[in-house]
């Protein structure tokens, strides 16, 4: 394996274990025609022509540095042998690094698979975060195929280069609580443009600590707010700029590192979460488990602390749970219902209002004076309709929360309803053993029914399984894959932070008013009220005549 590599870099000037060329090209094998090559070869040059005019330097420097070797790159692919030689260096990686890539592969997806089915999308992510896998990637999906039963699996996909989308998440007026995808992908870029500048000697000089961490570089412990490190950012990108203006072409990775951190400070999930987005930055390696594992149980938080402490030096578990889990967990839509006895034993140990003040600070509710004991009740009723609007969220958000565990009780009473409704419908008569006891149909049964019973109850039985089971388990396995997806996707806990932040801002403005002119504030609370008061009776008496109705209706239909 070495001698091909070997051979290939003194030929040819490349080197085969920096760069995969199968996935350059997006080759699936050796075994191409030469139709197929010389199409990959055109698709892949127009590519790098269009981005040497791309606003991103890195990207623009990236492919003239392919185009001029592309006559290289087309030379060994060209070769029949010498293309199947390295697709064999491929597959095994050669080195034995293919061996180390595979074990953490391993470890990752048997983390993640106890809490997930793996899918594509969850490959598919693990190669963009980790993108020095790539070059095993051929290996690691025949071990996916192989270990965990994944199917529909290929060596194609996003290998990311640069055909990479460039996922921004879009400004919002709501507060994001949850991290977005594009966030955690560009924390992982910044981390590679800080490798590559830390590779060149002379960006040391100019910009210390550039071979430290990022989190060292920027110096984040001792940034308290967003403002401070744009403050940061935005001198050394003038510094950067400036040195790359007079011709410094290896400051281009320092200069591409703060645009990058510019464009994510903008993002909203990073600004109303700065203290957890330190966190990403600080322990970058757990991010992935995070943003793939659904749902949280004790052997889950067992495998992560391991992970933890392998990574960055954790004591144990507990310290694993108190210094980032609990902070981070709900920023991932991760459930919690199989960790509740560990959290309580956390807020034990941590003490119950230094816990609780964590909360507090997860959910963003502003430590804020509380209105006077007379004036809440009068603050309430004119401001129903918000605490209402928000009592229908919470409902459906209990509901979307719990649907997992929902759906499979549900599918007693579903297949219970899903009988009668359907008998009834196509008018289907009961054989008279349905109807029996359990004690009498064993006795029959016992007794010999006969051939024609027996033959009766066979197909009453498959029938039954047709009709009902087969729709109740469908109906259950599509209820849990909706939840799941919903509680990862949906920023619920940002919605509750926005509605206390718009509730606490009524509170102060309230408080405000009633301190310079209380009579006519008081007057304006108690019209709302009124006001209220008629709209909500009228609604009340219409829901209730609509309901009726509506149940009387549903009656006929479903039972009649």
């Amino acid at each position: 394996m070495a001698d091909i590599r070997e051979q290939i870099k003194r030929k040819y000037g490349v080197d085969i274990e920096t760069l995969n060329l199968f996935f350059l090209y997006k080759i699936s094998g050796p075994d191409v025609t030469d139709q197929e090559l010389e199409q990959a070869f055109a698709k892949k040059r127009k590519s790098w022509s269009q981005f040497l005019n791309s606003p991103r330097e890195d990207k623009a420097a990236q492919a003239r540095q392919h185009l001029e070797a592309a006559d290289r790159y087309e030379a060994v692919l060209r070769d029949p042998s010498l293309r199947k030689a390295l697709y064999a260096y491929y597959q095994k990686s050669g080195d034995g690094t293919g061996d180390a890539s595979l074990d953490f592969a391993r470890e990752f997806f048997g983390i993640v698979g106890k809490t997930r089915r793996i899918r594509r999308q969850e490959i598919d992510f693990f190669f963009e975060y980790f993108p020095e896998q790539r070059k095993s990637r051929q290996s690691i999906l025949e071990m996916l195929k192989t270990e965990f039963k994944v199917s529909k699996l290929d060596a194609r996909g996003a290998d990311g280069g640069e055909d990479e989308r460039d996922e921004k998440k879009k400004k919002s007026a709501l507060v994001a609580d949850q991290f977005d995808r594009s966030t955690l992908l560009g924390i992982r870029k910044c981390q590679a443009y800080l490798t590559k500048a830390a590779a060149i000697g002379t960006t040391a000089v100019q910009f210390p600590g550039v071979s430290e961490s990022l989190y060292r570089f920027l110096d984040l412990e001792n940034c308290r707010d967003i403002e401070s490190l744009r403050t940061l950012v935005k001198a050394g990108r003038e510094k950067a700029s400036g040195l790359r203006l007079d011709g410094g072409q290896e400051y281009t990775p320092v200069l591409d590192l703060y645009n990058k951190l510019d464009e994510l400070l903008d993002q909203n999930d990073v600004f109303y979460n700065f203290k957890e987005f330190k966190l990403l930055v600080k322990f970058p390696n757990l991010t992935p488990y995070m943003y793939e594992i659904v749902e949280a149980r004790e052997r889950t938080i067992a495998d992560l602390a391991r992970v933890a402490q392998r990574e960055y030096g954790f004591r144990d578990q507990y310290d694993f749970l108190f210094s980032y889990f609990l902070t981070m967990y709900s920023k991932f839509g991760i459930y919690d219902n199989g960790i509740r006895k560990m959290m309580k034993d956390a807020e034990r140990k941590q003490g119950r209002q230094k816990f609780l003040d964590k909360v507090d600070r997860i959910l963003g509710r502003e430590k804020t004076e509380p209105l006077p004991p007379c004036f809440t009740p009068l603050f309430f009723l004119a401001y129903l309709p918000v605490y209402l609007t928000f009592g229908v969220f919470e409902l459906v958000k209990l509901i979307v929360w719990n649907l997992r565990y929902i759906a499979i009780p549900a599918a007693v009473p579903a297949a219970l309803w899903l009988a009668r409704a359907t008998f009834g419908f196509v008018g289907y008569e009961l054989p008279s053993w349905s109807r029996f006891s359990l004690r009498e149909l064993t006795a029959r049964l016992c007794a010999g029914m006969g051939m024609p019973a027996a033959l009766e109850m066979a197909v009453t039985l498959f029938f039954i399984a047709a009709v009902i089971a087969l729709p109740v388990i469908l109906g259950v396995c599509c209820l849990w894959d909706s939840a799941t997806k919903l509680r990862k996707e949906f920023d619920w806990k940002g919605i509750e932070r926005t509605f206390w932040m718009i509730l606490n801002q009524f509170k102060r403005q309230f408080k405000n008013r009633l301190e310079r002119r209380r009579i006519f504030t008081l007057t304006r609370m108690l019209l709302a009220v009124l006001i209220n008061a008629v709209l909500f009776t009228g609604v009340f008496l219409y829901a209730r005549d609509l309901s009726g109705n509506l149940s009387w209706k549903l009656r006929q239909i479903l039972w009649e």
